[in-house]
């Protein structure tokens, strides 16, 4: 035994979120999310004699929850093979660079930097689908920061993927932001399941066919369209604040589409590589401050080749922080983005 660590990237919501027919008549809630590496949890964890597992933060206790299910899966928790027989339990400690209740995933960041932490405690490891399973028993629902930076069709509730996206993610750029800043978040825990009409199901097959469609021609353009139509939809069940001046505001300022949190208050525009940087796009940002009283922006990469980018444009680094960026009036401030 040793400190253990592990460290969980977040996701900035979703490219595609709602439910999909299945092969026995059912349907099955599924959702594709969206790798950020700017934000992330890390987790330490040390084993003890105790026979419990506290938690640092004291409210973390999803991460706890997970580390407890953790030892219990590797088959040390209770077993009274170590220490002389005694029950094992330990610290967890938790450090996150995420904000919490926006949509960007920060409990299942912290449940699989726990996850990490435990099975590195030992000498062990968990697959990603042995962590989204730990993942759904500890927290209900899970988003699939497991799986690395490629596109899976992610049954939340189940902690499986539905479907693989077998295809190279084509290279974009996001800039994202909090659509609600004076809102607190959204909890989800309080969020009641969404039902859909047979209309909506006929909807999501044909996004997700078109999702696998821009996928496979590596077109971002048409994976732009997929991920606004898959807003849209959600507004049904959850409305994001100045939607409807945000689908407006895209095409204006050069996006190929605008990506949300489904169940959360963060939103994104979608560029082509290298169209997020055109000094145009941080002038226009300006109406999100006039409009939503936006007060921070971040810009990140998925796909293709790439350096992560984190709140300056820079080299990602472990311990660096991925806080908002302040953004004022004066377009020259712009440019921090």
């Amino acid at each position: 035994m040793k400190l253990g660590y592990g460290l969980a990237p977040a996701h900035h919501g979703e490219i595609l979120q709602g439910a999909f027919r299945a092969a026995d008549g059912g349907t099955r809630q599924g959702l594709v999310s969206v790798p950020c590496g700017i934000f992330w949890s890390e987790a330490s964890f040390l084993p003890d004699p105790s026979g419990e597992v506290t938690a640092d933060p004291p409210g973390k206790w999803k991460a706890r929850r997970a580390a407890e299910i953790s030892l219990v899966r590797l088959g040390v928790k209770n077993e009274g093979a170590f220490l002389g027989g005694a029950s094992l339990g330990g610290r967890l400690v938790i450090r996150s660079q995420t904000p919490e209740r926006l949509g960007l995933g920060s409990s299942t960041s912290d449940v699989a930097a726990a996850v990490r932490a435990v099975a590195d405690a030992f000498g062990g490891r968990f697959s990603p689908d042995e962590t989204a399973a730990i993942a759904v028993e500890a927290e209900l629902a899970s988003d699939p920061v497991f799986f690395g930076e490629r596109f899976v069709h992610f049954a939340q509730r189940e902690g499986r993927v539905i479907g693989d996206l077998p295809y190279p993610v084509p290279g974009f750029e996001i800039i994202g932001f909090d659509a609600h800043p004076s809102g607190g978040g959204v909890d989800t825990l309080n969020l009641k399941r969404p039902s859909y009409t047979s209309s909506e199901l006929d909807e999501f097959e044909y996004l997700l066919g078109r999702l696998r469609r821009g996928l496979r021609v590596r077109d971002i353009q048409i994976v732009g369209e997929v991920t606004t139509e898959s807003a849209k939809l959600n507004q049904r069940r959850l409305r994001l604040r100045g939607f409807d001046f945000l689908v407006e505001m895209a095409p204006r300022i050069g996006a190929v589409g605008l990506q949300i949190a489904h169940s959360g208050s963060v939103a994104g525009f979608l560029f082509p590589p290298g169209g997020a940087g055109n000094p145009k796009v941080r002038t226009r940002l300006e109406a999100l401050w006039e409009e939503l009283g936006v007060a921070g922006f971040w810009r990140f990469r998925v796909g293709g080749q790439k350096r992560p980018m984190g709140r300056l444009g820079g080299t990602l680094r472990r311990n660096s922080s991925a806080r908002l960026v302040p953004l004022w009036r004066q377009s020259a401030d712009l440019s921090m983005i």
